[in-house]
């Protein structure tokens, strides 16, 4: 028996007794050795270490399983029930209550609250890091990852952000009218006047990259749109183009690394030409550096750039009601139809859900997996499935709802006119 040492006799093969080897077992350790049919054979001390470890695995499951269960179970009963974890007041400055210059969208699991006179980062604890101040009319914003990205609509004044501030800043020639943003901070600013279009690149601390891009309507087209991949070596451009009297449209994919160097001398490598002749192209964006898409009035095509020097395109979907809202992030694009049906899209066109919207609505977007619907006070939430999750009239006004990554519970950080505040809902 295993744990005890004990004496047996061996019998040969002629049938005598045969005198064990002379090893001392009595003075082994008791759960040291154990004797077998054909000797001694030393037993593994960590035998019982298994035992005690499974042990401790069996019970460290079943609790969790309790904790699951629980959690479960309080959110069920619970439902649509909220406590507020934290609220963090963000001084007004110049801003008027009654406007709507005050907009937020998601950085670092935090929040960015911009304004025509500022912005302020408010992180996911709930402390107001930093406030920048400057003038701006019409504020664009764009945020990737780790840094944030402001400009002046038809204005000259730009600005990079990253979490300890500003990054980077700089001034343009031309009213500037769209931006796109890279994960490393390299900044695309289309920039146009009454005859031509401007493509310029910044590095993140705001200096110019010697990359240009310069078309008017009746030569390459007038640049209407723009989208970068998350390297920052992928940008497409979405085209106005005019001849023979005729408007049309194109996409136009460029590549400035390797691939790019192989193409001709504008570093193009794909043109959508026929499939945008009678279409109005309206948005371009990138998912990620494999995966675009490009709307246009009646449906969307999504894009793939897997060999970059070969952009091409995966997936047609076609509408025959006309878009109200559109919101897309760097997983889903989603769209709202006039009557009132919402449907999701994953990065490779595949749909994800189709629901019908029985409610109205003045703000809606996609934050992380959720498509959230936003109408006074009353907060609508949906998962990318369509279902819902969260509906509920808060005390104030709603600027702007994120999800809050969290471990256990669902976290949300809400926006308001004067602060930010996180609530846990069940």
């Amino acid at each position: 028996m295993a744990g005890r040492s004990r004496k047996k006799i061996i019998v040969d093969n002629k049938g005598e007794q045969a005198a064990l080897p002379s090893f001392n077992v009595d003075n082994a350790p008791k759960d040291e050795f154990i004797i077998k049919d054909l000797g001694i054979v030393k037993e593994k001390k960590s035998e019982g270490k298994k035992r005690v470890s499974l042990k401790f695995v069996a019970i460290f499951a079943f609790v969790l399983i309790l904790i699951t269960t629980a959690i479960f179970a309080i959110r069920f009963i619970n439902f649509n029930v909220t406590e507020m974890l934290w609220k963090t007041s963000v001084t007004k400055g110049s801003d008027n209550i009654n406007n709507k210059s005050i907009k937020y969208d998601s950085y670092k699991n935090g929040l960015m609250r911009v304004s025509n006179d500022g912005i302020t980062y408010i992180n996911s604890s709930g402390e107001v890091k930093w406030t920048i101040s400057y003038n701006m009319k019409d504020p664009i914003y764009e945020s990737n990852d780790n840094y944030f990205a402001i400009a002046d609509r038809n204005g000259y004044e730009f600005y990079i952000f990253d979490e300890n501030g500003v990054s980077g800043t700089n001034t343009v020639t031309n009213p500037i009218q769209k931006i796109s943003l890279s994960l490393d901070g390299v900044l695309y600013i289309l920039q146009s006047d009454e005859e031509n279009s401007y493509v310029n690149v910044f590095r993140n601390s705001g200096a110019l990259i010697d990359i240009s891009i310069k078309t008017t309507l009746t030569g390459d087209g007038t640049a209407i749109d723009l989208g970068t991949s998350n390297d920052g070596i992928e940008l497409a451009i979405a085209y106005m183009c005019l001849a023979n009297d005729k408007l049309y449209s194109k996409a136009t994919y460029y590549n400035f690394g390797e691939v790019g160097q192989n193409a001709n001398s504008k570093r193009v490598v794909k043109e959508f030409v026929e499939e945008l002749s009678d279409k109005f192209l309206a948005r371009i964006y990138f998912f990620d550096k494999d995966n675009s898409f490009l709307i246009y009035d009646g449906g969307v095509y999504f894009v793939s750039t897997k060999d970059p020097a070969n952009p091409t395109i995966v997936q047609k979907k076609e509408f025959d009601i006309k878009i109200r809202s559109v919101s897309y992030n760097k997983k889903y694009l989603a769209m709202v139809f006039e009557d009132n049906r919402m449907i999701v899209f994953n990065k490779d066109g595949t749909l994800l859900a189709d629901k019908k919207i029985d409610f109205d609505y003045e703000n809606f977007y996609i934050s992380d997996d959720y498509a959230i619907f936003l109408y006074g006070n009353r907060v609508m939430i949906y998962d990318s499935r369509g279902r819902m999750l969260f509906d509920k009239e808060m005390e104030m006004e709603v600027q702007y709802v994120a999800k809050k990554k969290s471990l256990i519970f669902t976290e949300l950080l809400v926006g308001l006119i004067d602060g930010v505040e996180c609530i846990r809902f069940y």
